[in-house]
């Protein structure tokens, strides 16, 4: 009994030595929290990995960066260290965003390029101001893309620079930048343009930093850039370089409208092309419905019709990532008319034939009032060439009279499904 009490002390009621120190790491925090000389701010962090547009606060101590040297041109000011009050706050990454106030008023976006210490007893970590926005045009989707960005110098080698004008640092550009599913992308000489028309290409991408543990996951980018020339393919209004080389037009392959009807399933497809007018296969593209009671589409434009009723609805198509190019095809639902089928003969009254005399008979069904092709046969009551002859050509017919015998002659119209037509003849003699 007594080693049964002691194992549920050690479970559910002792500290453990690591336990102990963390409780009594974290109280020495609280008690000194008040008495700094350091900002207590509200900080938001980005919500990762992987990082969404989602931000959560947390109470944080923020102190300049003791280590950032002025030898390479950085404002010291936008360096800044967090230290967040929770002790155990989760790891963070390279790469990751937080946004903060330093003035109590003017909140402004923070990259963090240095991570925190998961051997440190406080959770501190370092960030840098995002003194710019990365802007440029997504060359899948034709979307223009932004995210803050730092804009700095950095070393490029440890010797001097000499010229004729003197000696310089060597220094070149650099862009620290969150590694995304879209930074990924960026290849080396893909230009930017940032304020005043100035245009850098990259000329070095280090994107092979793996955030913790080598498990492959890069979080944070750095890009080496030098100057570049304005190009005419740039817009610099936007500041988006090769803006007019990366323009997506898309159409939907079937004519608008579609009239189809209930059940019925169809394929719709689209081509997407670029500024030049050229086929792009590899551009990913977007299907929806503005009804889905109507008509409902997948993901390949596969379209089926839900609507037991006659009724319309919008099928639209658009690049992925890009929603602002698309085409849309008008759905039509028309029901099945049933068949209202009827066999019109004319003449119909009765009429008396004289020896020599003719009548020509003319017979047509119709459909909903629509003349159809339905075959038509006509049958008369009896056969007698010695007095009359039927002649039939398509859909109509010609008795020719050709006796003296005085007698009542019956022509029957029918075609399938269809109620039949009496045509009653009086053979009246010579006179």
């Amino acid at each position: 009994m007594s080693l049964d009490y002691y194992n549920n002390f050690l479970s559910n009621i002792a500290q453990s030595p690591k336990e102990y120190y963390d409780e009594l790491n974290q109280e020495t925090i609280n008690a000194l929290w008040e008495d700094t000389d350091r900002l207590d701010l509200n900080v938001k962090e980005q919500v990762g990995l992987p990082f969404v547009d989602e931000y959560e606060t947390y109470d944080a101590w923020v102190g300049t960066v003791a280590d950032v040297s002025v030898a390479v041109n950085k404002n010291v000011a936008d360096f800044v260290t967090i230290w967040f009050k929770d002790c155990k706050h989760k790891i963070n990454h390279k790469g990751q965003y937080y946004k903060l106030a330093l003035d109590g008023v003017h909140e402004e976006t923070y990259i963090c390029y240095d991570k925190m210490n998961i051997l440190s007893q406080a959770s501190n970590f370092k960030v840098v101001r995002c003194n710019n926005v990365l802007t440029w045009i997504n060359k899948q989707t034709g979307k223009v893309e932004t995210l803050p960005c730092y804009l700095g110098n950095d070393i490029s080698s440890t010797n001097a620079q000499y010229t004729k004008d003197g000696v310089i640092p060597n220094v070149r550009k650099v862009i620290y930048i969150q590694a995304n599913d879209y930074t990924k992308n960026i290849e080396i000489n893909d230009r930017f343009m940032f304020q005043h028309k100035r245009v850098f290409k990259v000329e070095e991408i280090d994107d092979y930093e793996q955030s913790q543990f080598s498990d492959g996951e890069v979080t944070f980018i750095k890009l080496y850039i030098a100057w570049s020339p304005l190009l005419p393919q740039d817009n610099a209004e936007l500041n988006v370089c090769d803006y007019y080389q990366n323009q997506y037009t898309l159409k939907i392959n079937q004519t608008s409208p579609l009239t189809v009807k209930p059940n019925d399933e169809i394929q719709l497809t689209a081509t997407v092309y670029d500024s030049a007018n050229r086929v792009c296969p590899k551009t990913p593209v977007i299907w929806s419905t503005s009804n889905e009671t109507v008509a409902e589409v997948d993901s390949l434009g596969n379209v089926t019709i839900v609507a037991s009723e006659a009724s319309t609805c919008d099928i639209r198509c658009a690049i992925e990532g890009n929603e602002d190019v698309s085409d849309t095809i008008t759905i039509n639902v028309e029901l099945k008319q049933e068949d209202d089928k009827v066999l019109i003969v004319s003449p119909t009254n009765k009429i008396t034939l004289y020896t020599d005399d003719t009548q020509v008979y003319t017979a047509d069904v119709y459909n909903n009032g629509i003349k159809t092709d339905d075959v038509i046969s006509c049958v008369p009551s009896f056969i007698d060439n010695t007095i009359y002859t039927l002649e039939s050509n398509g859909n109509s017919w010609q008795i020719n009279y050709i006796g003296t015998k005085k007698k009542d002659l019956t022509l029957t119209f029918t075609s399938e499904n269809i109620t039949p037509v009496d045509v009653q003849i009086r053979l009246g003699g010579m006179f």
